[in-house]
């Protein structure tokens, strides 16, 4: 069988080389492909595999061009399946498939999860529960609809990931700054532009949890697990810790909700990950994201149920009904890590967590030479991460948290002036 990738996410290589494994043939269409040759251990073999047609296109953010070329890239093979793995891409996987008569959500409703503005304004006449919000699509309007929500309140463009320009502000000061910084963007790499909306929200109190969700063909919504996310970096909001289980104490009603949201939405097709904040009166929307969750989510929910949600994306672009990654008895965590201070790595250390109870893996994604800053900002300050199993959620994150001391991590630093 013939897939067609639409660009992806570093973790998401994996599903490529497990395709690969599988018989499969792969072209992979990106802006950018030397991104994922420094992002993934293993794009460099899955590039070079004879069966891996890696398409380089600048223009691949434009669907019209993307629908041509796909259209193209038929002609000379047949395209049994289009997929993605990438945020950025997932309306532009809906819009490929839908153009070449294949598998895939809906475009309308890629594009409600897409854009936040869309999502909020999709159910702002549901029995959702959502913050209070603002969309703004001219700067100049910024300083009256933050003071119509009031400080403090969340502001993030509509179109971002990974908590990238995502911010408590607590006064005018900081929007002027926020404002200054978010003007410097015009793009957020591989060719992707950024779109001018911006969402102002009330800020909600609570912990962050997503659930973990796939919609069959024909539209039935399966819920699948609860992730619960631990954050860090505040005023900024960078996801750090998580486990993937079932048994939250508000699971009956988060997915209750979770059926409401993607209904609503439109959101017909896939994989879907969608965050909510429990408040103190109950679950608040926060985003949806039309495609599999990204990071080390799929290992933990491969640790827990041993289907690799890689590959039932790929299997469901196909046409295929997938196999469900439902939590069984073994709950696995993660935690990733960064650096306390600006400096140049000099080694990151795993030896002292060989051997101990639980523990999976311990992964480095900078290598000795590479100056970081310190961990502030998005997940892409992100410089490691560590994945442990338990009998309980609790056990689980205990054995990964208590992991995190006895990482190796040498910095070089300039003194100060």
């Amino acid at each position: 069988m013939h897939i067609l990738m639409i660009e992806c996410n570093p973790n998401g290589i994996a599903g490529i080389a497990d395709a690969l494994a599988l018989g499969h043939d792969v072209t992979f269409v990106s802006a950018d492909p030397d991104f994922y040759l420094g992002a993934s251990p293993l794009a460099e073999a899955a590039f070079a595999h004879d069966r891996c047609d890696v398409v380089k296109s600048t223009e691949a953010f434009s669907i019209d061009e993307l629908e041509r070329l796909a259209k193209e890239i038929n002609a000379q093979k047949p395209v049994h399946g289009v997929m993605t793995y990438s945020e950025y891409h997932t309306v532009h996987a809906a819009s490929v498939a839908r153009s070449l008569g294949l598998p895939g959500m809906s475009v309308e409703g890629a594009l409600n999860a897409r854009h936040k503005h869309r999502t909020r304004l999709t159910l702002e006449k549901t029995d959702v529960r959502q913050p209070r919000f603002v969309s703004v699509a001219d700067p100049k309007d910024m300083a009256a609809a933050v003071h119509e929500i009031g400080f403090p309140c969340v502001v993030k463009p509509s179109d971002g990931t990974a908590s990238l320009h995502v911010l408590l502000l607590r006064d005018d000061q900081e929007l002027t700054d926020y404002l200054a910084e978010l003007a410097k963007v015009d793009d957020y790499g591989r060719g992707v532009t950024r779109i001018p909306e911006i969402v102002v929200e009330e800020f909600v109190e609570g912990e962050l949890v997503s659930v973990e969700a796939c919609v069959l063909q024909g539209g039935e919504i399966v819920n699948l697990g609860i992730t619960d996310r631990n954050l860090s970096g505040f005023p900024y909001f960078i996801e750090m810790g998580l486990t993937y289980f079932r048994g939250h104490p508000l699971q009956d009603e988060l997915f209750a909700m979770n059926e409401k949201v993607l209904k609503g939405l439109g959101v017909d097709f896939g994989f879907i990950h969608a965050e909510y904040i429990l408040a103190e009166d109950g679950p608040v929307l926060c985003e949806v994201n039309g495609r599999l969750t990204g990071g080390i989510v799929p290992q933990l929910m491969e640790l827990s149920s041993g289907v690799n949600a890689y590959l039932e994306v790929i299997r469901q672009a196909l046409g295929e009904k997938p196999e469900l990654p439902i939590p069984g008895d073994v709950i696995a965590g993660g935690h990733w890590f960064g650096s306390p201070v600006d400096g140049e790595i000099v080694s990151i250390g795993f030896d002292k967590l060989q051997g101990t109870p639980g523990f999976v893996e311990a992964l480095a994604y900078a290598k000795p030479g590479r100056t970081v800053s310190r961990l502030s900002k998005s997940n892409f300050d992100w410089l490691g991460h560590l994945i442990y199993t338990g009998k309980d959620r609790d056990e689980a994150t205990g054995r990964v948290r208590a992991a995190l001391d006895d990482i190796d991590f040498n910095l070089s630093v300039k003194v100060a002036r």
